[in-house]
């Protein structure tokens, strides 16, 4: 560090020693740039016969170039190929090398000699600091080791490296941090620097980021550089381990892999053994343990051992608890299938073991029946033959379930319904009726009618639907039976057929509304096409009513309409007034007319022996 110190004084001086006269230009440039030098001295126009020269000087002044009455020379050969002077006496190098730092001196020389100075300043930047680390992991120590190196290369004037740890800058200290520089001029009179740091680390300084900086000129200013942070790893010993489990988070179930890990709270190596709880056998070594596909039987208590490679008299223990969460098949209070009769009771159990409190739901045909590990039936049906699912869960462990089925037969005479009880039909066209049966064992559908029949089969339920041709015959029994029949028994369901006189008027086919079901509460029989032909007449009469009230109202508005039960009727001529009067006879029932005055001759009410009221005004 002194002597970075006194170099860079030394480097200072130099640069002073150079001659900074009062009034000297400075012109800055940087390496391999294009820089002009104006001469001030010299003056557009001047006599030919003036002596001018640019000199240079760095300990001593050496001419460069001249132009005179004797002709040009450049006796400088290394500015030779890079420097030129234009019309104006301006002297332009190119390719500025560290070399050309130095003092230029423009001269006019006539009956006397004027001149002026221009001091050239070269940069350059060096490049990003690299940090060499002399190892990848530092025992913790109270004694000064060596951490590493920073270089940065080819920069000109020489730059400076500043180290850091955690953002904060080191300072060469006695006994606690060593810096150490080397700095190198290269043959371009480029510089290499390069830093040592060494400094005691302990445990505090684990995981702690050093990086260096290099700190440079330029003509725009100061500027500097960081080199990539290295992070430290520290090595010191344990003092106790942890066991936990890594691997899976949350419950473990039957089947999952599950993943021990035990660390110490140093950072040495340690010397790592895994085994159940008083049990001598070695399950594993190294950092962790893998329990592939675990069983409720893992469950128990496990140890890890740790043991200081540089200290094996000295272990440490600790120890975990792991659970493996179970769930065995559910089993049945009763083998299936279950063999029951219609309107008798049912009651099914389902459990199973398991390490934690379960749930049980029971399902048929996609519907919940019962929330309850119980499944109740009374008054039992055909209807409730089939399938049953028991679903248990566990709530506290996400993702474990299993499931069994239960067949339940219900074995008795069929169960028998029919699409309609009766309908309306018509002779000699297609009449479709339908017929469903329930039953175990599988019955056998037959129909009193001939026609085409087709059967379809859902589990227990067997649909049986039969088209026929509707005869006078058919007419006459007035009824369609429909039979089912198994080895317990036999049920049938009857039709009735009523003959419909009028044929149907909505846009559905014949046989939808020949077997339009009647409801059930309803004794009437359904008259598929007459309730349309009277809903048609009821609306067409409201209408023709509506129009003959409009018609008659507007004669009367019109004056077309007497309001009594006789009356004079005269028209008058175009252009007249109509005049109403009401003609009273106190001789006869009272009689109201509407005379309307017209082209007879009106009596004045004198000559004719009757008495009038007029009701114009």
């Amino acid at each position: 560090m002194t002597s970075l110190i006194l170099l860079s004084l030394c480097l200072l001086s130099w640069r002073g020693a150079l001659g900074q006269p009062d009034g000297v230009l400075q012109v800055k440039a940087k390496v391999s740039e294009t820089i002009k030098l104006p001469c001030s001295s010299y003056k557009d126009g001047e006599s030919n016969n003036k002596t001018l020269e640019w000199l240079s000087k760095k300990t001593t002044e050496k001419v460069i170039y001249r132009r005179g009455p004797n002709g040009l020379t450049v006796p400088d050969p290394e500015l030779k190929e890079r420097m030129s002077v234009d019309e104006h006496f301006t002297l332009e190098i190119t390719d500025v090398r560290v070399q050309d730092e130095m003092i230029f001196i423009c001269r006019v020389v006539d009956t006397s000699t004027k001149e002026d100075a221009v001091q050239l300043l070269v940069f350059k930047a060096p490049e990003s600091p690299e940090i060499i680390m002399t190892k990848t992991s530092f025992r913790s120590t109270d004694e000064i080791s060596e951490f590493g190196s920073c270089k940065s290369v080819n920069g000109y004037p020489l730059p400076t490296i500043t180290w850091y740890k955690n953002d904060l800058p080191l300072k060469h200290k006695q006994n606690e941090v060593q810096i150490s520089s080397l700095n190198t001029q290269l043959s371009s009179g480029l510089y290499t620097v390069e830093s040592s740091l060494s400094l005691p680390l302990q445990k505090d300084d684990d995981k702690a980021d050093i990086y260096c900086e290099v700190s440079y000129h330029l003509p725009s200013g100061d500027h500097m550089m960081e080199s990539e942070k290295k992070n430290i790893t520290v090595l010191y010993p344990s003092k106790s381990v942890r066991l936990f489990r890594l691997f899976p988070i949350g419950p473990v179930k039957e089947g999952d892999d599950v993943e021990l890990k035990c660390e110490g709270d140093g950072t040495m190596p340690l010397d790592i053994n895994y085994k159940r709880k008083g049990e001598e056998l070695n399950l594993g070594e190294g950092p962790s343990l893998i329990l592939e596909k675990v069983t409720h039987s893992s469950s128990g208590t496990y140890e890890c051992t740790g043991m200081d490679f540089e200290n094996l008299d000295e272990s440490m223990t600790d120890e975990i608890e792991l659970q493996v969460h179970f769930l065995d098949q559910p089993e049945f209070s009763q083998m299936s299938p279950v063999v029951v009769h219609p309107g008798d009771h049912l009651s099914v159990s389902c459990e199973a073991n398991s390490s934690v409190e379960t749930e049980t739901l029971w399902k048929h045909k996609g519907h919940i029946m019962a929330h309850d590990s119980f499944l109740t039936l009374s008054e039992i049906t055909h209807a409730m033959s089939g399938k049953y699912i028991c679903i248990v869960t566990l709530p506290s462990v996400p993702g474990l379930s299993v499931s069994k089925e239960l067949e339940i037969i219900v074995k008795g005479k069929p169960e028998l319904s029919v699409s309609s009880k009766s309908i309306y039909v018509q002779e000699n066209n297609l009449a479709t009726v339908t017929c469903k049966a329930l039953a175990h064992p599988k019955p056998t559908i037959t129909w009193s009618a001939n026609g085409t029949t087709s059967e379809m089969m859902e589990g227990p339920e067997i649909t049986s639907e039969l088209s026929f041709i509707v005869t006078s015959e058919l007419l006459d029994i007035g009824v369609v039976v429909c039979k089912a029949t198994n080895k317990m028994g036999s049920s049938k369901e009857e039709i009735k057929l009523y003959l419909s006189t009028t044929p149907p008027v909505s846009v559905t086919t014949s046989s939808d509304l020949l077997t339009s079901p009647a409801p059930e509460n309803n004794t009437d029989v359904l008259r598929g096409g007459s309730h349309g032909v009277l809903i048609v007449v009821v609306i067409i009469c409201i209408l023709l009513l509506a129009i003959l009230g409009a018609v008659l109202y507007f004669l009367y508005k019109k004056g077309r309409i007497p309001c009594g039960r006789s009356g004079k009727q005269d028209i008058t001529k175009p252009g007249e007034k109509e005049q109403i009067v009401v003609e009273m006879k106190p001789d006869s029932p009272a009689e109201e007319s509407v005379l309307l005055p017209g082209a007879q001759e009106k009596k004045p009410p004198g000559d004719q022996g009757e008495k009038y009221m007029d009701l114009r005004n």
